[in-house]
């Protein structure tokens, strides 16, 4: 017989904004000589306000630059391709290919421009843009636990090589993420990822988001990559 049990925790560790709905699927077995409880088989976690989440009035909370109290975290990625291809393949990539990992998976889409909305398995070319609404699933502890986290594009600005995208309110944490295209000596293009974080607690911060937040960045310009290889 399957149990489900449904309970709430404040963890600052997870989600330092809020409660989360954590839900348990415990399998329970009977055999003739006892009963035994197997391991748990699956946890999934939402913010409670997920399930009547209106993205349209979420605020996004950029990092302030006169503001010294964000952690700042940077990756690089190089490129054999010029600038145009490079540039090309970041803002036209579909939201579920960038977003389609093993770890980081996309949600649902929401354009404040047009009102426009995609969801998971629907076909989209419309492209990178600001004020888009991204809200993405995480599955950490290889899926014992997922998350939901939004981001908003603030800029794409091809004349200044940058993307910008800002954390949403209500995200565990606040900040923007900064990704920008530089053309090197050789012809290749270097593409850094700068994140500037804060989420108020100490010790997330410092040793759970950057392992997290490496690995979620990583599989997004791996999924980049993987596009602009195919056109070769």
């Amino acid at each position: 017989m399957d149990k489900i049990y449904q309970i709430f925790i404040k963890s600052p560790l997870l989600w330092p904004n809020g409660w989360v709905i954590v839900s348990l699927s415990l399998y329970l077995k009977t055999n003739r000589k006892r009963e035994s409880i197997q391991p748990m088989q699956e946890i999934t976690t939402e913010k409670i306000v997920d399930s009547d989440l209106d993205i349209a009035n979420l605020k996004s909370i950029c990092h302030q630059e006169m503001d010294s109290n964000y952690h700042e975290h940077l990756e690089t990625y190089i490129y054999d391709e010029d600038f145009d291809s490079v540039w090309d393949s970041y803002v036209n990539i579909s939201p579920e290919k960038a977003w389609g990992g093993k770890m980081v998976r996309f949600k649902q889409l929401y354009s404040r421009i047009n009102g426009e909305e995609v969801f998971p398995g629907q076909v989209y070319t419309g492209g990178i843009g600001v004020g888009q609404v991204i809200l993405l699933t995480l599955h950490v502890f290889s899926g014992a636990v997922k998350l939901v986290v939004g981001h908003e594009v603030k800029e794409v600005n091809k004349k200044n090589h940058l993307i910008k995208i800002c954390y949403l309110e209500n995200s565990k944490s606040e900040g923007s993420q900064l990704i920008r295209f530089k053309t090197l000596p050789n012809g290749k293009t270097e593409v850094s990822h700068k994140t500037f974080y804060r989420s108020g607690s100490m010790f997330r911060d410092k040793f759970i988001y950057p392992y997290f937040h490496t690995k979620a960045i990583n599989e997004f310009h791996g999924n980049v990559r993987s596009l602009i290889l195919s056109k070769i």
